[in-house]
């Protein structure tokens, strides 16, 4: 090989593993992400499922869509979290997802 061929391919792998690092970063990154969000919801406090927004809802609770945050908001009130069950807007599974992270009381 000629000098200048070897010196190329050096280059090209060596930006291989620059790329290759940068991915495994963000993949960390993404993942601490959620852990980390799940975290500051409980720093926070629990968010009131009687007075919140459509946005609170998805952006505070782990796994809530669009969806099941406009079925909470449609069967206002509630006296306590469990009345989402009663009421048929979520499923004791579905609640039991959420629970740590939704409250019905005044702060």
């Amino acid at each position: 090989m000629k000098r200048s061929q070897v010196s190329h391919s050096w280059v090209w792998a060596t930006l291989a593993l620059i790329l290759v690092a940068f991915w495994i970063i963000a993949i960390i990154d993404v993942s601490r992400g959620s852990i980390g969000q799940a975290e500051s919801v409980k720093k926070k406090g629990k968010v009131n499922i009687n007075k919140c927004s459509n946005r609170e809802l998805i952006k505070n609770v782990p796994g809530m869509s669009s969806d099941k945050a406009q079925r909470i908001i449609r069967g206002r009130p509630y006296a306590k979290i469990y009345d989402l069950v009663t009421k048929g807007v979520l499923t004791k599974k579905e609640l039991s997802r959420i629970r740590e992270y939704i409250t019905a009381k005044d702060p």
